[in-house]
């Protein structure tokens, strides 16, 4: 994570072009979400949560520890780049024509022979009445926010640092 932090401020830092192009892809390649991390919440809380980290430790985990120091933020997004991670790799294993059947219970079996079955339910049934059945960005947040114990807005206002449009949408699962 202070590496993620390190790199979202040298970005920051580069004149637009090739070179800041070729960092903001490798960004995004490591930290699946960080990108957007750095557009909405900005780079003052970016350069909050490098400090902490810097000042706290490395460890994201446990979340109730961060979140006593105001900056629940960084166990969220640790956990979240590993959760759009996961639905990427899979993405890419599926190739040009999307697999006939239910996509929700394909990746919990992908994510199961990946060794990452551990950030999923085991059951597609609940990950569909959770977070919903499309594999999709959208998805993952919606499971954090269930493992987390938050609503999905409240979850964003800490990832983001604000609220938006992007916190609640039509076709969201109830909880």
């Amino acid at each position: 994570m202070i590496a993620k932090y390190e790199a979202l401020a040298a970005l920051e830092a580069l004149a637009p072009g090739p070179q800041q192009d070729r960092q903001i892809r490798a960004a995004a390649r490591r930290w699946p979400g960080s990108l957007r991390e750095s557009q909405l919440a900005g780079p003052q809380h970016c350069a909050r949560r490098l400090a902490s980290l810097r000042s706290y430790g490395v460890d994201p985990s446990p979340r109730a520890s961060w979140r006593a120091r105001g900056m629940a933020a960084v166990p969220l997004w640790s956990e979240l780049h590993a959760l759009l991670g996961d639905q990427l790799r899979w993405r890419a294993s599926q190739g040009q024509t999307p697999r006939a059947g239910e996509p929700a219970r394909r990746f919990l079996e992908f994510v199961a022979s990946t060794g990452a079955a551990s950030r999923w339910p085991s059951d597609s049934g609940v990950l569909c009445r959770v977070a919903g059945s499309r594999v999709r960005s959208r998805q993952a947040y919606l499971w954090l926010a269930a493992r987390a114990g938050l609503a999905l807005p409240a979850m964003q206002r800490i990832l983001f640092a604000r609220s938006g449009h992007w916190e609640q949408r039509a076709g969201d699962p109830e909880r």
